[in-house]
């Protein structure tokens, strides 16, 4: 699946400011933990005061960066190749289903008569032999064609993971819409039918092209990763807004509550079966709060304010990314304003800082 969830990327800043580019948080590093607690907490807030009378920014232009990109290997090549195949497959309507052919279906389970979650499923691909699927399901599938109406039996394992059917048996109604299979390689005839007639050379050449692209932005992903920690790092908060550490406390306090409840557990039982302690909370608070600071600081120094063109264009570009046609559908989805707003500040801050950065090619010949 492609889309990420906006909650995902929110932990994503989150983890980035509570690590210092390594496993272990800041909260494990005594360095940094004794210079957070050693920062005093005012009353003044970011409004009154300004950002700038509580983070001191190093300078972030002009960082040094060695872009890397391998060049791209036959076993990628392959992988681009075996994808393709399966995502554009052969039609066989006449074959009898076997290992290792795709079948497309809708089908609709009961146990007891009753339908239960993720019972039941339309247009659903399903290649047989992979495992996708309990393989007294797959092995019912064999034999039968394209058009088929099958009823199919399946006997949970006493240990399957869905507790509420682990033991059960299910009846499943089959209706099979579609069998295909994937071709070994490409070959000049998928070429026609699937990709205009282009010869195989073209196809390859495309192919390597796409993956030298995608290696390029991730690579340039994991630069704008470390020149982020470049900046972060050497910042200095010179004193904590207590509103804003009070904004994080209570975040990741909400955060924590809605877990526990996903878990049917109180909310201190969850703390304490998680290791989670006031203080590391509060530790982790004033992580976020530095990153919110160093991020809004650098957005201000570039005049981008929230509200702006660029603040809202970059908001939409996550929201969207995200898999969030609107805000509307964010909040809905549970996604808070304090998410949505610390990621787009961090995103923005981030580019400023790579697209202003010295560029250095560290890359391997291939």
């Amino acid at each position: 699946m492609r889309k990420k969830l906006f909650a995902g990327l929110m932990a994503a800043v989150l983890a980035l400011s509570a690590c210092g580019g390594g496993a272990g948080s800041r909260a494990e590093d005594p360095a940094a933990e004794s210079a957070a607690e050693g920062t005093p907490v005012t009353e003044d807030t970011i409004e009154s005061a300004g950002v700038s009378a509580f983070i001191k920014l190093p300078e972030y232009k002009g960082i040094e960066l060695t872009r890397q990109t391998d060049p791209v290997t036959d076993e990628e090549l392959n992988e681009a190749y075996q994808k393709d195949l399966n995502t554009y497959r052969i039609g066989v309507p006449d074959l009898e289903i076997q290992d290792l052919f795709w079948v497309e279906m809708d089908y609709a389970g009961t146990i007891d008569g009753q339908p239960f979650e993720g019972s039941a499923a339309n247009n659903y691909a399903l290649k047989i032999g992979t495992g996708m699927f309990p393989t007294e399901f797959e092995a019912q599938l064999i034999g039968h064609k394209q058009g088929e109406q099958v009823s199919i039996t399946v006997t949970f394992p006493e240990d399957y993971t869905n507790r509420e059917i682990a033991g059960k048996t299910a009846v499943y109604d089959v209706n099979i819409l579609k069998v295909s299979v994937a071709l070994g390689e490409p070959t000049q005839d998928w070429l026609n039918i699937y990709f205009g007639g282009i010869s195989l050379d073209e196809y390859t050449a495309r192919k390597r092209e796409e993956i030298a692209a995608t290696k390029t932005s991730d690579s340039d992903s994991a630069l704008m990763t470390d020149a982020w920690y470049k900046v972060y790092d050497q910042a200095e908060v010179i004193q904590y807004p207590k509103d804003l550490l009070d904004t994080w406390i209570k975040y990741s306090e909400d955060t924590y509550a809605r877990y526990a409840a996903n878990y049917n557990m109180t909310y201190e039982k969850f703390l304490e079966e998680y290791g989670v302690s006031k203080a590391s909370i509060e530790r982790n608070a004033k992580e976020y709060s530095k990153t919110w600071m160093v991020a809004t600081a650098i957005m201000q120094n570039e005049g981008i304010l929230p509200g702006s063109e660029a603040y809202n264009a970059k908001r939409s570009e996550l929201l969207k990314g995200s898999g969030y046609p609107s805000e509307d559908a964010a909040t809905a989805a549970g996604i808070t304003e304090e998410n949505i707003d610390m990621t787009t500040r961090y995103y923005l801050a981030s580019q400023i800082i790579f697209d202003n950065a010295v560029f250095t090619d560290g890359s391997s010949e291939g």
